[in-house]
């Protein structure tokens, strides 16, 4: 049967609800699990954190248990922080949310540029969770500063 205002079929899907609330846990969740995705590729292909060059005497599993990270993955504060302030901004939470994910994203993206394994990825495997590590960062940041931009246009500081 046609709507008579819309002229229209009416549509079995409900329409699209999402807001930047929804769009930004949505990527802190893909960010854990990017990140964790990097933390197994660092064990079994044996990729230590070595930012800088700056080595420590510690294993890999270690290093990742310890939140020193590894070469492609990052600390787990830094995801747990993530999808914890992702969380939050459902309950309002200000703009904090949004600056704290766009401050890690932009940390993690730097860090990964500080590693040597960057220049020369051992496998396809570290290339893989290289890529996508500063992929999933960049569009972290881009939904966090998205959402600051929004509340800020609607006076929302």
């Amino acid at each position: 049967m046609v709507d008579p205002d819309t002229m229209r079929e009416p549509m079995d899907v409900a329409p699209a609800t999402g807001s930047a609330d929804d769009e930004l846990r949505a990527v802190a969740l893909v960010y854990a699990a990017t990140v964790a995705l990097a933390s197994v590729v660092s064990v079994r292909d044996d990729v230590p954190g070595e930012p800088f060059g700056i080595t420590i005497p510690l294993s890999v599993p270690t290093g990742l248990l310890v939140a020193w990270g590894s070469g492609i993955a990052a600390p787990w504060p830094m995801p747990a922080a993530v999808v914890i302030a992702a969380f939050r901004a459902r309950r309002g939470g200000g703009p904090a949310p949004a600056r704290i994910c766009a401050g890690i994203a932009l940390a993690g993206i730097a860090g990964q540029l500080i590693e040597p394994i960057v220049r020369r990825p051992k496998t396809p495997a570290v290339r893989v969770a290289l890529t996508a590590n500063v992929a999933v960062s960049t569009i972290l940041a881009a939904t966090a500063l998205s959402r600051l931009a929004r509340r800020r246009s609607a006076g929302q500081h």
